[in-house]
């Protein structure tokens, strides 16, 4: 067992394979920030988790044109392969406030007409995994009965967490803003209340 340190050296001489002080430095820095977006998506999900229980306490998530801005998002229709956290996790921490009857797949992997259990609204929701890397679902309107309580959505889209795939819609349409910001974004209330 003592030869596999040697022979690792000698072939990393003849092949060149030993990664440099840089390298090394830039894999732990990877590293760093790996763990610092897994941090912040745990905290975004428990942050959406209680949003969700804040909407349910006014009226519920379809008052929201803040909720339905996120839950829209579909990079489909910018011809992309993306998934936004904002967007998958809203929709799976408010799965319980809707009754979902399955329909024709079409081009998807699911789709179902989603119901609100208090409004009576009706969405769709679609889920398809485009690689081993990006799913993506959305949660489009198809008929709004809640009077809306919530902030009118603004653009450019605010993020915390944001975008992961391959290939990324416009970057104007997005911006990155920080925990507190996001948390007063997606819970305003209409004139400021």
């Amino acid at each position: 067992m003592c030869y596999v340190p040697f022979e690792m050296n000698f072939l990393q001489k003849i092949f060149g394979q030993k990664q440099s002080e840089k390298e090394a430095t830039e894999t732990v820095s990877h590293h760093r920030t790996v763990e610092q977006i897994q941090e912040d998506a745990n905290k975004l999900w428990e942050l959406l988790h209680q949003t969700v229980e804040y909407y349910k306490s006014l009226a519920c998530p379809c008052a929201f044109p803040r909720f339905i801005q996120y839950t829209s998002i579909d990079c489909s229709d910018t011809h992309n392969s993306f998934y936004m956290s904002e967007t998958e996790g809203f929709i799976q921490t408010s799965a319980d406030c809707f009754d979902a009857k399955e329909i024709e797949k079409a081009d998807e992997c699911y789709r179902a007409i989603y119901t609100c259990k208090t409004c009576s609204s009706t969405y769709i929701n679609a889920w398809s995994d485009f690689s081993i890397k990006v799913n993506r679902t959305y949660l489009k309107p198809l008929e709004l009965k809640a009077k809306q309580v919530g902030a009118d959505a603004e653009k450019p889209i605010p993020y915390f967490v944001g975008i992961f795939g391959h290939s990324y819609p416009d970057r104007t349409d997005f911006k990155h803003v920080d925990f507190e910001r996001f948390r007063d974004y997606i819970r305003a209330l209409k004139n400021g209340t």
